[in-house]
C-alpha cells in the first residue's frame, strides 16, 4: 500500500511483506520513505476508560494497517491494591522493567512508543528501553511532567504554580486527588527522575504548539495531533440546534454554556455525562429552559448523528486542555466551532474562517452565537472541513508519526 504525503513531507511507502530490517531512503524529489518496523507500544490504562486509550488503540490500528509489527505492553490500574507497595510501585515498578527488558531481548523493536505510564508501569519503562539500546518515544497526554495532577488546573482555575514556584505547591494544596500521601508520590517521582537525567534522553510528541510551547526546555520535542476518521459531511447552515459534547464537569464550561442559552433561547442538545450533570439538570428545570436538551451519555453512532445534524459545536472548556477530539470531530463533519478563546480549544479554531471565539463568559458567548447567525455558515463549514483534511486525517497523521520515528532513531 502507498501513503502519499505532501512534497515538503515525505512519502512514505510500505509494502505487504516487507524485509525485517528495510532502512530509510529518501527519493528526490517527494522522498521515498520505504521502512518496516517492530513498534513495542506502551500503555498504562486508567480505572476509568478515557481518550488515551482511544488514542493507543487509533495509533496501534493505523500502524498495522500499513504493515508494521506492533508490539503491545499494556497493564491497568485495576490491578492496584494501595498501601506502601503501591506507592514504590508508582516510583519504580522492578515488573515493569524486568518484563520490558525480556520483550526487548526478544522482539528486538525498533522504537519503544510509551503513552501513559502512571501508575503500575511506572517510569521504568524509559530505563530498560534505554538500557536495550531502543530509543523511547513519549506523547504527552497531559502536562504530567510539569505538575502532579497533570491538568495545570486548581481549584477552578488553570495553575502553573509547580513550575513557577516549585513542586512544594501540589504539596501545600493536595492537587493530587486533594490527598496528601498520593500528592506526594507523584511529587517523588517527578523529582527523583529528573535527578537521574531520564526525561532528557527522550523524544516527546506534543499534540499542539500550545502544549509544546508549555513545555519549553524540553528537547526534542515534536507536534502530532490526534487523528479521527470522517463520519461523513451533510452539513445544513439552517439546522435548528447547537451541540456540546463532553464531559459535564466544571473545567468544561458547561455552566457558561447553560446561562448563555438561558439568554437566547436557541436549541442546544448537550451530550455527555459526569460530576455536573445533576447540577446542569436542575438548573434546566429551575429556569425552565426547553430549548436546552441534555441527552447524558449516548452511543457513538448516536453521538456522530447528532454532530453531522449540528449548526456549530461548542467547545467551552476553561482549561487549557491537551488537545480538542471533539473540535477536530466536528471539522471531520464539516461543522464549524464556537470556541472560548483560551487554551488549546481556542488555538484550534481560526476565527472567522473554521468559526467564532468568545471571552469565557455567557455573555460573550451568547453575543458570539448572534454574530455566527448572522454569518456565512456554509463557508465556515466548507473550511472547518478543509481543516480536517489538511491536518487531521488518519493519512496526514501516519506520515507524521514516521517522521518522528525516523528521527527518534537517528
Amino acid at each position: 500500500m502507498k501513503v502519499l504525503c505532501s512534497p515538503s513531507s515525505v512519502t512514505l511507502r510500505v509494502t505487504a511483506s516487507p524485509q525485517r530490517g528495510e532502512a530509510f531512503s529518501k527519493g528526490a524529489d517527494y522522498g521515498i520513505i520505504s521502512a518496516y518496523m517492530k513498534v513495542m507500544i506502551v500503555h498504562n490504562r486508567y480505572r476509568v476508560r478515557g481518550g488515551e486509550d482511544s488514542v493507543v488503540e487509533n495509533e496501534t490500528a493505523m500502524l498495522k494497517a500499513h504493515g508494521h509489527e506492533v508490539i503491545p505492553y499494556i497493564r491497568s490500574n485495576d490491578s492496584i491494591k494501595g498501601g506502601a507497595g503501591a506507592a514504590l510501585n508508582s516510583l519504580f515498578s522492578l515488573k515493569s522493567y524486568h518484563e520490558i527488558k525480556k520483550i526487548i531481548r526478544k522482539e528486538k523493536p525498533d522504537i519503544v512508543h510509551v503513552h501513559n505510564t502512571i501508575h503500575v508501569i511506572s517510569p521504568a519503562v524509559y530505563y530498560a528501553a534505554l538500557s536495550e539500546k531502543v530509543p523511547v518515544v513519549q506523547t504527552m497526554h497531559n502536562f504530567r511532567l510539569l505538575c502532579p495532577n497533570g491538568e495545570f488546573y486548581r481549584k477552578g482555575r488553570c495553575c502553573e504554580d509547580c513550575v513557577k514556584k516549585g513542586l512544594g505547591c501540589a504539596l501545600k494544596h493536595k492537587c493530587y486527588r486533594n490527598s496528601l500521601p498520593q500528592t506526594l508520590v507523584m511529587t517523588l517521582s517527578m523529582l527523583i527522575h529528573r535527578l537521574t537525567g531520564i526525561y532528557k534522553k527522550l523524544n516527546y510528541i506534543a499534540l499542539t504548539d500550545f502544549d509544546k510551547n508549555k513545555f519549553e526546555g524540553f528537547e526534542r520535542i515534536y507536534v502530532k495531533p490526534n487523528f479521527t476518521s470522517t463520519p461523513g459531511s451533510n452539513y445544513d447552515p439552517d439546522s435548528d440546534y447547537y451541540i456540546f459534547i463532553g464531559r459535564i464537569e466544571e473545567n468544561k464550561g458547561i455552566a457558561t454554556v447553560a446561562r448563555a442559552f438561558s439568554l437566547n433561547k436557541k436549541k442546544l442538545v448537550v451530550i455527555g455525562d459526569g460530576s455536573c450533570a445533576d447540577r446542569l439538570r436542575r438548573y434546566i428545570k429551575k429556569h425552565e429552559l426547553d430549548n436546552i436538551d441534555y441527552k447524558g451519555h449516548i452511543e457513538r453512532e448516536e453521538l456522530n448523528a447528532y454532530l453531522k445534524g449540528a449548526k456549530a459545536l461548542i467547545a467551552a472548556s476553561t482549561w487549557y486542555e491537551t488537545f480538542g477530539m471533539t473540535v477536530i470531530e466536528a471539522y471531520a463533519a464539516g461543522v464549524p466551532v464556537i470556541a472560548n478563546d483560551f487554551g488549546n480549544m481556542g488555538a484550534l479554531v481560526e476565527e472567522g474562517v473554521t468559526g467564532l471565539k468568545y471571552k469565557r463568559t455567557a455573555v460573550s458567548l451568547n453575543e458570539c452565537i448572534e454574530k455566527f447567525e448572522q454569518a456565512d455558515r456554509k463557508t465556515f463549514s466548507e473550511n472547518a472541513l478543509k481543516e480536517y483534511e489538511d491536518k487531521y486525517t488518519e493519512e496526514k497523521n501516519y506520515c507524521r508519526l514516521m517522521e518522528i520515528y525516523e528521527e527518534a532513531r537517528s
